[in-house]
């Protein structure tokens, strides 16, 4: 199915690059995300590489769930249909897209548990909103992989609201993706609600395989 080809692209924001970040206008650093970011980065990582631990998927389910903004990158994905939702169904929907992004996040970090992350730079977009930027190590590739996270927040603690990869931001691929979507099933949101639901029980299935 579709979004379920737009999860497995979607995941590559954490294991390839960000290009067109190099155009960007360099703005100040951000050395206390930048510490944020490799912290998050090898703890999330290290959950994925302890197979031995039967409590693996719940630990790093619970991490996902710990510094990943869900519900704003979720309602920020349903775009204009947003207004036309109830709140009951919103909330159903915010779930659903935590499961299914924590879901994505596994099953695609997962492939990479063997490499390492390293933090290369940081851009402040705006007072508490930062772009970390990292590479992926990895000593079969001819180049670094380039990887950039979205932050926000501030003082040590930050959530993370968007990866890019070539230049797309995660969260405005997956909106336009959805809107496709709802624009084909009469703007429901509970059928979108339903739909991400299934793809997340196929992820978690492909996983536990």
């Amino acid at each position: 199915m579709r979004l379920m080809t737009v999860a497995r692209r979607s995941f590559l924001t954490l294991v390839v690059g960000a290009a067109a970040l190099a155009s960007v206008t360099p703005a100040y650093a951000d050395a206390d995300a930048e510490r944020f970011a490799q912290g998050l980065i090898d703890r999330g990582v290290g959950i994925l590489r302890n197979t031995a631990d039967p409590q693996r998927r719940a630990k790093f389910r619970e991490f996902i769930l710990t510094y990943a903004d869900a519900r704003k990158t979720a309602l920020f994905t349903l775009g204009s249909y947003r207004r036309g939702a109830s709140d009951a169904d919103l909330e159903a929907f915010v779930k659903a897209f935590t499961e299914f992004a924590t879901a994505v996040y596994e099953a695609r970090l997962d492939q990479y548990k063997g490499q390492t992350l390293k933090v290369t730079g940081s851009i402040d977009n705006k007072p508490g909103d930062i772009t970390v930027n990292m590479v992926v190590v990895d000593p079969a590739a001819r180049e670094p992989l380039r990887v950039a996270f979205r932050l926000l927040g501030g003082g040590g603690a930050y959530k993370f609201v968007d990866v890019q990869v070539v230049g797309i931001w995660l969260s405005v691929e997956q909106r336009e993706q959805f809107a496709g979507f709802l624009s084909k099933n009469g703007g429901s949101v509970p059928a979108l609600t339903t739909h991400l639901n299934a793809q997340t029980q196929q992820l978690m299935a492909g996983v536990a395989r």
